[in-house]
């Protein structure tokens, strides 16, 4: 399957072009499969008091699954985030090919002042036969709007954020979350910088089966994936609450 993006590298004068973008190609359906199929952690700070909720979001026991199906209008505001967020970048110059810690922070302070919540990749962890890659962001801006849609959840009431990640290529991904009547949906999408530009590489929807805030302020998302034939639990995202 494909939170994640793709991953530039140093690569050597000696490549053309094409080999580029194909290495940047295969890294990025890399990126979203570490993601969307290993458990996940992202750090998100936001402000909240110590409480144990639990939200259930469906009970699927009885219910034959049927995978979901992302909607032209769904389709349409993923793009038309991904055109909002290039705007915001568009003068902002940086090397595709050697992306700086500087490059990813000017990147973060700005799409932060624009009131996205917006994590920063961390360490990255490397993966062995028994421990996936896994990472670390260091900080996530505007985390208290993370709250109030949890709190909204649990009330029931229709709510949506978009959450955004980096990755240490310079581009992102675009969780948009949607909640109504307790059940809560998810549109992920990659999105990666080539000459300039912010594109859509792919997307995916999935499903929330757990949606839980615990006493530490760890909020954690228990999802389904659109695309798998049985129902089955295929990951979890973490958020930090702080």
């Amino acid at each position: 399957m494909g939170l994640f993006i793709r991953i530039l590298k140093g690569q050597k004068n000696m490549w053309s072009e094409k080999q580029r973008k194909y290495q940047k190609n295969i890294c990025s359906k890399l990126m979203l499969a570490i993601l969307l199929l290993a458990s996940i952690t992202t750090l998100t700070a936001c402000r909240s008091s110590n409480i144990k909720e639990t939200t259930k979001q469906t009970d699927h026991k009885t219910k034959k699954w049927k995978p979901l199906v992302i909607t032209k209008r769904e389709k349409a505001q993923a793009q038309k985030e991904v055109k909002q967020i290039s705007d915001i970048c568009q003068n902002i110059k940086i090397n595709e090919n050697k992306v700086t810690k500087k490059d990813l922070q000017t990147l973060y302070d700005t799409l932060t002042s624009k009131g996205y919540p917006v994590a920063q990749i961390g360490e990255e962890k490397h993966s062995t036969k028994n421990a996936p890659v896994k990472f670390k962001p260091s900080k996530t801006s505007h985390g208290e709007k993370l709250k109030t849609f949890y709190e909204k959840t649990k009330a029931g009431k229709p709510t949506t954020i978009t959450l955004l990640q980096q990755n240490s290529s310079g581009g992102f991904a675009n969780i948009r979350l949607q909640s109504n009547n307790g059940k809560t949906e998810g549109i992920l999408t990659t999105i990666y910088k080539e000459d300039g530009k912010f594109s859509v590489s792919e997307m995916v929807k999935y499903q929330v089966k757990k949606l839980e805030l615990n006493e530490k302020n760890i909020m954690t998302l228990e999802f389904y994936l659109s695309d798998q034939a049985e129902l089955q639990t295929d990951g979890t995202m973490e958020f930090q609450c702080n």
